[in-house]
């Protein structure tokens, strides 16, 4: 929503009053869960509050405050009102009476299985693991999240599926030839088919145009506060969306991975593969190796990776500009020097080394059976409930059927889905290419992946995977395929049977603070897990994979990051914080630890680098936590990450080692002789204040930036393209001529010498004016000295 769309006057806050300072309140509207830890909410005008919050909530925040002052839904509210908010790269009108409803239905399947339970331990609720070798009864819920939509209305230039959300509405859509299967399916009487949606809506088959399930529907938890049934609830959410003229927010669709046919893993991935044998890890290792070598030999294949990895926000694009316009010129001085070696020792170090490893294969967002629910349209338009069928795939136990066009036919393939604990969460998937869906889905490209959720056990085994845009790590990569067979068949999937009730909470100000303390402090929870499930994981691997109380602990932890996920909206029969303290007491135990747990080397190392790149804080800033950090000990573990920690520093080429021969070959000629310009002879030809206005932008972007972390994860990218497009914004009324141009280029301004700030000044001076920029540098370049040549 827009403010300009707001109607009535503004607040009377807004209103400017001169001689004196005014005071102007604003209240926190909305906040994202994932960003609970960090604090960051987005806060409005208090005059404006109410407005929006009834946009936002579809006036059920309202209907809450009024009607459910006890027990009130407010987790799900607060989940789910942002959903309209969210930044969109198109959009979509989809009229309502062209969207068919499926109710969600389920599917089980009899499995070995390891299952986490709780029971009474001098009065206090403990963890234990029950394993089921006979079998145990394990649910999917279908097309969780997910929808199909007909090729005649899929926008052009989107891949595969959109991933879409409105007023309390969330689904990914997979592009099909929806209407062609009802021809087919129909035959003669496809003109006047009628079917039944789950909220008794009459449509004629011809007219259906997507199909969801209700778990697309948020808004289906609030039912008692919109009519009290689920047919005047659906009316309800109709009139909102007519408003609006039916129109949701496209929030992404496939793309290209940026290191091309190559993804990178994670080291929870490859710390949970089932071997420590060094030459089956070696060839593992061996793509991620080879990377490297090329980078650090090829000056060719180093552009090409920064053409890949470039972002807005980044110098890449300016060095490989840079390197057109100079015709490979730029290679050669000390910036692009600097560049590459800065690049390869953080790729090998702080990404390869640290468990990114690079393999054959791709993210790929994860589809659900779509010819079965094509069929389920015509099976709830029958009343049929009996169990679901779907003719494409079968059912197996060394491994899930599964279809994808990025994979050739009968390849076998490794799946992971984060968050990724242990090998009980590694599927093992057989490629198969059905013929109905190559028919009625020959567009879904080579970023989805169809699996099989009928008679199978894969939403557990994924963590809990669900359709809603989830991604699976896939890779063809042999050994780890492999591996992947060996944890499915031999690690059995993890099932949560810790007891839980829903949370009370009432509609006020207090239990909102305690939603978000919950919250946050499962944040907090999810890390601890993790870490321990990665400590307990290496010493099993190091004891031979013998030790079940090990496995026991890394099971556990599993399912404590699931009880923390979901901690704000249910009560477990188990306090996550307590039982982790006390798991790790008891993983101490088993090692001979008497007070510290001893680190693999490759986690000590991650955990010390994150440390580094925290922002520093004064010693009044520091709380008691960091006050008492103790020092993490690291010892080599014989576990799958310790043993390709070593193999990739081993491996990859160290060019401190050349001949004296070679090393003048790539002695650095000076960024000045490739300038179009002489600095001595630049004109001061420009207001030096714009001058200091520009240094001060560039400043700000080079300080603030520099207080990131974590430059892999997805939040890293929006808020460094947030803090660039800032500086850009505040640029726009700011003329750059000529002269302060090369000025600027020449290193002429305050604070050049920090870190960054050279780098950052580049970025902004050639996105600024292109053309400008380089004809500030010899077009063509320069003849190289023969000894560089």
């Amino acid at each position: 929503i827009r403010l300009e769309d707001l109607q009535g006057k503004k607040p009377k806050e807004n209103e400017k009053k001169r001689g004196r300072k005014k005071q102007i309140k604003y209240k926190m509207l909305y906040r994202n869960t994932g960003k609970a830890k960090q604090g960051q909410c987005i806060f409005i005008r208090d005059g404006y509050y109410n407005k929006v919050l009834n946009y936002m909530t579809m006036g059920l925040a309202k209907k809450m405050k009024k009607l459910q002052a006890d027990n009130a839904k407010i987790v799900e509210l607060s989940a789910y009102a942002p959903l309209i908010s969210a930044t969109a790269i198109d959009y979509i009108n989809i009229p309502l009476e062209n969207i068919f409803v499926v109710e969600d239905r389920q599917s089980t399947v009899q499995k070995n299985a390891v299952v986490v339970k709780t029971k009474k331990v001098a009065g206090k609720m403990r963890c234990y693991v029950e394993r089921c070798s006979e079998g145990q009864e394990i649910s999917n819920t279908l097309w969780d999240g997910m929808g199909l939509i007909d090729e005649e209305i899929f926008p052009a230039g989107m891949d595969g599926f959109i991933y879409c959300r409105s007023h309390f509405f969330k689904s990914c859509l997979f592009r099909g030839n929806v209407q062609q299967y009802f021809k087919d399916q129909y035959g003669e009487v496809y003109e006047d088919a009628v079917v039944t949606d789950m909220f008794g809506r009459k449509m004629r088959i011809k007219d259906i145009k997507v199909i969801i399930t209700e778990n697309s529907l948020k808004w289906y938890k609030f039912v008692d506060l919109m009519g009290g049934t689920k047919e005047a609830a659906f009316r309800y959410y109709e009139n909102w969306m007519k408003k609006d003229g039916e129109r949701f927010s496209i929030i992404k669709t496939g793309h290209e991975s940026k290191w091309g046919e190559l993804q990178r893993s994670s080291y929870q991935i490859n710390n949970s593969l089932p071997t420590t044998d060094i030459e089956v890890l070696r060839k593992i290792a061996t793509e991620s190796i080879q990377y490297i070598n090329r980078l650090k030999t090829s000056d060719d294949a180093f552009m090409d990776h920064l053409h890949r990895t470039a972002t807005k926000y980044n110098i890449n694009d300016v060095l490989v500009a840079l390197d057109e316009w100079t015709n490979g010129s730029i290679r050669y001085t000390e910036l692009l020097r600097d560049k590459k070696t800065r690049t390869i020792s953080r790729l090998k170090t702080e990404r390869m080394m640290a468990g990114k490893l690079l393999q054959k294969g791709d993210n790929l967002t994860i589809c659900g059976n779509p010819i079965a629910l094509l069929n389920e349209v015509s099976v709830t338009s029958n009343a049929d409930k009996s169990q679901v069928t779907d003719p494409c795939f079968s059912a197996s136990d060394e491994y899930i059927q599964c279809y994808t066009e990025r994979f050739t036919e009968g390849e076998f393939l490794a799946g992971f889905r984060s968050p990724h604990n242990s090998p009980n969460n590694i599927v093992h998937m057989k490629n198969v290419w059905p013929e109905q869906l190559r028919k009625y889905f020959p567009k879904l490209g080579k970023h989805v992946i169809v699996v099989n959720g009928v008679g199978t056990d894969i939403q557990a085994r994924m963590n809990g995977m669900d359709m809603d845009s989830d991604s699976m790590y896939a890779t063809n990569q042999k050994q780890i395929a492999e591996l992947a067979k060996t944890a499915y068949t031999s690690y059995y999937t993890i099932m949560n049977g810790i007891e839980k009730s829903s949370s009370t909470y009432t509609f006020d100000m207090d239990s909102y603070a305690r939603m978000d303390n919950k919250i946050a402090s499962a944040q907090v929870e999810i890390g601890l897990s993790s870490d321990l499930a990665q400590l307990a994981l290496s010493h099993y691997y190091d004891g031979g994979c013998e030790n079940k109380v090990l496995e026991d602990v890394f099971i556990i932890c599993s399912v404590l990051a699931q009880c923390s996920i979901d901690g704000a909206k249910r009560t477990f029969d188990v306090v996550v914080g307590t039982e982790i303290k006390r798991l790790k007491k008891l993983l101490r135990s088993q090692i001979g630890a008497a007070k510290k747990i001893p680190y693999p080397v490759f986690l000590a190392k991650i955990k010390k680098e994150e440390e580094r790149k925290k922002p520093k804080k004064k010693k009044d800033e520091k709380n008691q936590e960091e006050a008492v950090q103790e020092e993490i000990l690291e010892t080599v573990l014989n576990c799958p990450m310790d043993i390709l920690y070593n193999i990739i520093d081993k491996e990859c080429l160290d060019l401190r080692k050349l001949t004296k021969e070679e090393r003048q070959t790539r002695m650095s000629i000076n960024m000045r002789s490739l300038w179009n310009f002489n600095m001595e002879e630049v004109k001061k030809n420009f207001n030096r204040n714009t001058k200091s206005k520009v240094v001060t932008v560039v400043e700000k972007f080079n300080e603030e930036i520099s207080k990131l972390n974590n430059e892999e994860s997805d939040q890293y990218a929006e808020e460094a393209t947030r803090l660039y497009e800032f500086s850009m914004k505040k640029l726009e009324r700011v003329t750059i001529n000529k002269d302060m141009m090369q000025t600027l280029i020449g290193g002429k301004f305050q604070g050049m010498d920090s870190p960054g700030m050279y780098e950052k000044m580049l970025i902004v001076l050639y996105n600024n004016d292109k053309t400008m920029f380089l004809d500030c540098f010899k077009q063509g370049g320069i003849t190289l000295p023969s000894k560089i040549a």
